[in-house]
Order: C-alpha cells, then structure tokens, then sequence
C-alpha cells in the first residue's frame, strides 16, 4: 500500500509535468496517499556563486515556490492537499535524501529524451531508479 507520493518536478521542462501529476494523482488516489512536489535547484558553481546576490537562494526558492504551488493546485488529490518542497543541491542525491526523509512510498517522475552525456553518465531519472529505496515510476 502506498502511503507518501514523492514528485519531483522540473520547471525548466516545457512539456511533461501534466502527464508526471496525473500519474502521481492516479496513484495517490488509489491508496489515499499524500503528494509531496518537490523541485531541486542545481547548487551554483563555485566560480559563479561569489557573483551571486546574497540572499539568492532565498528569492530563488520563494519563485520556485510559487511555481510549485501552482502546479500543486491544479491535482486533485483524496489525500487533502499537496504539499510542496524546494531543495537545493545536486539533484538526484535531493531527491533520494528527501525520499527517505519523509518516507516516499512511490517517486514518480519525468525522464527526457536522452542524450551523449546521459549514456556517459546517466540521466537523474537513472540514479533515481537505481538507488532509491522505494518504487520509481518514470514518466516518458
């Protein structure tokens, strides 16, 4: 039984997001399960965090925020309400860390078309689903 939905979501993805909340809410209502949508900010480079304003990832994580919780308010979730989640870091690693942190029975995500760094490294969608210690259910 699935208690806990995990979505991580990409907002820089033009296309996909509605596809990836349909299946979290097909799968949250099923169960009765709560959602969390989640969003990891890629930490800065080092050279290029000096030149950032102080405060940056506070106003980054308030837009993403707001971002998030526009997209939560369109799903329809028996649960109540869905919640939202910014993080920053490296984002397979957020992922599986916020996964286990609140106990994600079901991570459901997007996976884009892959490209030459995907095969030379892996996409996040792949470390996901190879690490994770639940289910990962990938949207294409």
């Amino acid at each position: 039984m699935i208690t806990s939905v995990l979505v991580p979501i990409d907002l820089n993805q033009e296309t996909g997001n509605d596809e990836i909340l349909r299946f979290a809410a097909m799968a949250a209502n099923h169960d009765n399960a709560s959602v969390t949508l989640l969003t990891v900010i890629e930490a800065a480079p080092a050279l290029v965090s000096q030149y950032l304003t102080e405060g940056y990832e506070h106003l980054a994580s308030q837009s993403v925020e707001t971002e998030l919780g526009k997209l939560a308010a369109t799903m329809t979730v028996s649960k109540g309400p869905v919640a939202t989640e910014v993080r920053f870091g490296s984002v397979y690693r957020e992922i599986l860390a916020y996964a286990d942190a609140i106990r994600a029975d079901l991570i459901v995500m997007g996976s884009h078309e892959p490209d030459v760094a995907d095969y030379l490294i892996g996409s996040n969608a792949t470390r996901v689903v190879r690490h994770a210690k639940c289910s990962v259910f990938i949207v294409r």
